[in-house]
């Protein structure tokens, strides 16, 4: 696919980064929930 224009090229990227993003800020959140019920915080 040539026809991929730079503007959609640069929204597939900025799409993948965000859902990086969420999946690495929802990872953190179940390790924090999991680490305050073994009572490290």
């Amino acid at each position: 696919m040539n026809d991929v224009t730079l503007g959609t090229r640069v929204l597939n990227g900025f799409l993948t980064v965000m859902i990086v993003v969420l999946v690495a800020i929802l990872v953190a959140v179940i390790v924090s929930l999991i680490l305050a019920a073994f009572g490290f915080f």
